[in-house]
Order: structure tokens, then C-alpha cells, then sequence
């Protein structure tokens, strides 16, 4: 069976990462397929580190992933010149 291109699974199969909370150090969970959570603890948001992906170049990721992930994950994204990575803050 066919799962599409690679490079959507991240979005397609969407599972918890545990990382520390970089201003309050608790354990807190953020998604494989967001780019942003904020933590339950200290309530600030925080972002992890993501390289280029599927959705900032193929012609084809709104159909791939689904236009309402699609349009999510472009809205949320930070921009390409924000100085964001594991642990920043916005």
C-alpha cells in the first residue's frame, strides 16, 4: 500500500516527543506535526527545531497532507527569518 511521499509522514503519523521545557525545565509533550506547543507548566510557549519540509516547497503537499493540516502547519510556522529553535519562546 502507497503512504504518499516520504517526507509527509512527519504529518501524516503524528506522534508525542517528550522534551524539557527550556525556561521551566519540566517535561512537556509536543507533537511531531506541530512546530509549536505551549507547556503545561509554565504555560510559555515553545518551539523545536524543524528544517525545511514538504510544505514549504512541493507543489503537491495540500493534496498530500490535506488542505486543513496544510493551511494549519503554514499558519503556525514560524517565519523562515525568526531566530527560532528547540526551546525558543514567541
Amino acid at each position: 500500500m502507497k503512504r504518499g511521499c516520504p517526507g509527509a509522514i512527519v504529518f501524516k503519523d503524528a506522534r508525542p516527543e517528550y522534551i524539557a521545557c527550556p525556561h521551566c525545565g519540566e517535561e512537556m509533550e509536543i507533537w511531531s506535526d506541530e512546530p509549536l506547543a505551549r507547556c503545561p507548566h509554565c504555560h510559555l510557549w515553545v518551539s523545536k527545531e524543524r528544517g525545511a519540509s514538504c510544505i514549504d516547497w512541493c507543489k503537491a503537499a495540500a493534496e498530500c497532507i490535506g488542505l486543513e493540516a496544510y493551511e494549519r502547519l503554514k499558519k503556525v510556522r514560524p517565519p523562515e527569518d525568526a531566530v527560532l529553535g528547540s526551546g525558543s519562546s514567541l
